[in-house]
């Protein structure tokens, strides 16, 4: 498994001129491609709210830009945007490059319903780097913009993250006005066999380990972080009128400081994570926080948005392996029979065998069981568990509530 981080660093370089003339290559060869795109027809599948959770299917047939991959109009393509570039030849397959993965990025977009059949427009200044247009001398990087004319050169020996990369690959960069961005990649070979289920709520991950049981994280402070900087900004947002300048600047800080606390607490949640459980594949649900907004109060849907569920499971991947399931009746499934099942004041019982436990201990249960490859049926539950007598599911509670300490490197174990 290949794994990739990304550092950025600061930069006094003079490069406006190339960031100026790389955003109007990008816009050229998003132009050209767009131009030259095939319509093909499409069926979508859509869904509305009807109440009660429950939703109304029904299919459309959308026109999907599909754009040109032949060789022929690539090379083509090149041709064209070579005719007056003043710099590298190889910044010209960059944007080539970017070009598609934008248009991509936006046709994906576009399924979802995010997006309208609109050219996207490079409104950012930025560089792509290609690894031909780098030469790497341990933690010096040399940069052509002119072949023997111009060059950039940069170290990041004195980095904060130069002991973390120091014998890792270096890949493509990113080069802002003030920036640039550092990409590594190692080959890891992980040898976890574990499976563990992860059940992501609002205030914990609820965690089921074979061996270990039911592990609770709890997750108040980072909503407690949310929280209280969510206040801060809709203070300031009731008074911008009054001083509309000085308010933006406030806003600005306080979003910045609420971004970075949200960051630090879960790249420490990734890092704690992977070391309490350092033999485990992390098994999650697939979820998308865009269906669950429906029918909801608006105090509930703001906690909802506070939710960083798909980040954990981002930051935590670059350091163990992660497996995503899907989440349909993984807290409405009893465990024990397959049933479904209705939970009240946080419990779930199964009226046709009896079973009771708590719906979150249940959640991380059935995720670990559909990350195993066993059916939520019922039909195999006699295999699942092999040191349990008949395969029964004992109601259990959490063997420990872990906190993250932000000053530590560890988790806090609480007796329950």
């Amino acid at each position: 498994m290949r794994v990739v981080l990304t550092y950025k660093m600061t930069h006094d370089w003079d490069v406006e001129d190339l960031l100026i003339e790389y955003q109007k290559l990008l816009q050229q060869a998003i132009d050209i491609i767009w131009q030259n795109a095939t319509l093909r027809e499409k069926k979508v599948k859509h869904r509305y709210s009807t109440g009660n959770g429950k939703y109304k299917y029904y299919e459309t047939t959308r026109l999907i830009p599909c754009s040109p991959k032949s060789r022929k109009f690539k090379r083509e393509l090149r041709n064209k945007l070579l005719n007056g570039w003043s710099f590298a030849k190889h910044y010209v397959d960059s944007a080539i490059k970017t070009a598609y993965s934008i248009l991509e990025s936006w046709r994906k977009n576009y399924l979802k319903g995010r997006r309208k059949m609109r050219k996207p427009v490079v409104r950012r200044k930025f560089v792509r780097v290609k690894t031909t247009l780098m030469k790497v001398e341990g933690s010096k990087i040399r940069i052509t913009i002119k072949p023997r004319e111009e060059y950039l050169e940069l170290d990041y020996s004195n980095e904060w993250f130069y002991e973390r990369v120091k014998d890792w690959e270096v890949g493509e960069l990113i080069i802002r006005e003030e920036e640039v961005y550092l990409t590594f990649s190692k080959e890891v070979e992980f040898s976890r066999r574990i499976k563990i289920g992860v059940d992501s709520n609002l205030m914990s991950l609820d965690i089921y380990h074979p061996e270990r049981g039911w592990i609770k994280v709890d997750l108040g402070e980072l909503h407690r972080i949310a929280e209280t900087y969510d206040k801060i900004i809709d203070r300031l947002k009731s008074v911008q009128r009054k001083a509309p300048k000085r308010i933006e600047m406030l806003l600005r800080k306080y979003y910045a400081r609420r971004k970075n606390k949200i960051e630090d607490f879960l790249n420490k949640l990734a890092v704690q994570l992977s070391r309490e459980f350092p033999d485990a594949t992390f098994v999650f649900e697939d979820l998308n926080k865009l269906n669950m907004f429906n029918g909801n109060s608006r105090e509930y849907n703001r906690e909802l948005s506070r939710a960083t569920w798909s980040k954990i499971v981002q930051k935590l991947s670059y350091r163990a392996p992660i497996v995503l399931v899907n989440p349909a009746g993984t807290s409405s499934t009893c465990p024990r029979c397959g049933r479904r099942v209705e939970s009240r004041n946080g419990q779930v019982e199964c009226p046709e065998c009896g079973f009771k436990g708590d719906r979150q201990f249940v959640g991380a249960f059935n995720i670990w069981m559909r990350g195993g490859g066993v059916p939520l049926s019922g039909d195999e539950v006699n295999d699942i568990l092999p040191d349990e007598p008949g395969g029964e599911v004992r109601p259990m509670s959490p063997k420990s509530v872990v906190r993250v300490d932000l000053r530590g490197r560890t988790f806090t174990h609480i007796p329950p």
